[in-house]
């Protein structure tokens, strides 16, 4: 992940002076804190970003080290109501409401708990696993350290689905509850299985002897091997159905079929004597396979 530019976050020069950045934080803040926008996780993600960036480039120590390595390791134990080392008391405005209290003018109400930003979480699955469910180990990063989690992926997930995983979010404010971690799948592609809503296709080859006289044969499923009877005289082309053999449904509704689309396989290579016997098949079944096309 690219390291974040605190100067552009606060929107000032590299070589700006102490004065500078204050102002410049304190316009934002007033801009941007959630007692103006309640409910607006966005401006909510924004604040806590204006804050971490001020954190850091208003105490020289830090702003020395940013400058150096474009990064800053904090301290355990200095973190403040946003988890980056941002603490009220060191800012020389004598603690937390007398800093807001400059800020709106006024010293501030009791600030109403606020619950943390929702966290997105992009996690490539295979197709099996989309259409059955599976239990993965992720790891989340943050400020803090990491966590490694299990998260169980529902039956029926299809890419693009956001999978909720309750209160992993991002920490709350003002003594809120964490936001929410989404999952959001992207399933690979099957080598033979395609999904169409909660129907999967699978295309079947056939042989001209199976698709002229018929046959039983084995097709796979989801669920393993089954077979299936092909009927006399099919087209290539044609689809069979075999029911419940599909998508589960992720909100628990009745299950996808699976089509077998049929395709008659020629053969690349035939002999003369073949091809005689093709012609005097043709001759004792004659049959117009483009009349009333066009």
């Amino acid at each position: 992940m690219a390291a974040k530019d605190y100067y552009q976050i606060l929107g000032v020069s590299r070589d700006a002076t102490d004065e500078e950045i204050k102002k410049a934080y304190r316009e934002l803040a007033r801009k941007y804190h959630p007692d103006l926008h309640p409910g607006d996780r966005e401006m909510e993600a924004r604040f806590k970003e204006i804050n971490e960036a001020y954190s850091v480039l208003s105490d020289p120590k830090k702003r020395r080290e940013y400058d150096m390595v474009g990064r800053v390791t904090f301290e355990p134990g200095v973190g403040g109501p946003y988890e980056t080392g941002f603490d009220f008391r060191n800012f020389g405005f004598g603690g937390f409401e007398d800093l807001f209290g400059e800020i709106f003018g006024a010293r501030p109400r009791r600030r109403a708990a606020v619950k943390g930003p929702d966290l997105e979480y992009p996690l490539e699955i295979d197709f099996l696993q989309a259409v059955k469910g599976a239990e993965v180990n992720i790891t989340i990063r943050r400020p803090t350290g990491t966590e490694t989690l299990k998260v169980k992926i529902p039956p029926g997930v299809k890419d693009g689905s956001r999978v909720r995983v309750a209160g992993k979010g991002e920490t709350g404010f003002f003594g809120g509850p964490p936001g929410d971690l989404y999952i959001v799948t992207r399933v690979r592609p099957h080598p033979y299985f395609r999904r169409v809503g909660n129907d999967i296709y699978i295309d079947l080859p056939i042989t001209i002897k199976e698709a002229v006289a018929g046959a039983t044969v084995r097709v796979p499923t989801i669920d393993g091997f089954t077979t299936i009877r092909i009927p006399p005289g099919v087209q290539g082309g044609q689809k069979l159905r075999i029911r419940s053999k599909g998508v589960p449904s992720p909100g628990g509704g009745p299950r996808g079929d699976q089509y077998v689309v049929l395709h008659i396989a020629v053969p690349k290579n035939v002999d003369e004597r073949s091809k005689k016997l093709i012609e005097e098949f043709e001759k004792i079944n004659p049959y117009e396979p483009r009349k009333g096309l066009w």
